[in-house]
């Protein structure tokens, strides 16, 4: 017998999700907590101009998407990466390859580094 089988529809409701690392942080007022400073924004910009999504439009991330780029671009007051090492993981048809594929034009031709 498994443990969701001894559950209730009222135990699994009542479940809270766990929510690691920065793109899932939240200000006290509920409002998204994103890094001071980023390149993201500027690289949102560049794929929405120079990319295009698989119906010919441009180039969109997801909310998700985009908070992890812009955290994964952040930068510190000196202009140097605060995030170097990260994971991302998620189920089955999240956009994982896409969002990837995207980085790394981003990281071949696109605005992926900070020149001051």
């Amino acid at each position: 017998m498994s443990l969701i089988s001894t559950l209730t529809v009222e135990d699994i409701e009542a479940l809270e999700p766990s929510f690691y690392g920065p793109t899932w942080m939240k200000n006290p007022d509920g409002s998204w907590l994103l890094p001071k400073y980023t390149l993201g924004w500027q690289i949102a910009g560049w794929c929405a101009e120079y990319l295009r999504a698989e119906d010919g439009g441009p180039w969109r991330f997801t909310m998700e998407q985009l908070r992890f780029v812009l955290h994964w671009y952040a930068l510190d007051e000196m202009g140097r990466f605060t995030n170097r090492k990260g994971v991302l993981q998620r189920l089955k048809g999240w956009g994982k390859d896409p969002l990837l594929a995207v980085m790394c034009l981003v990281e071949f031709v696109g605005p992926s580094r900070f020149s001051h």
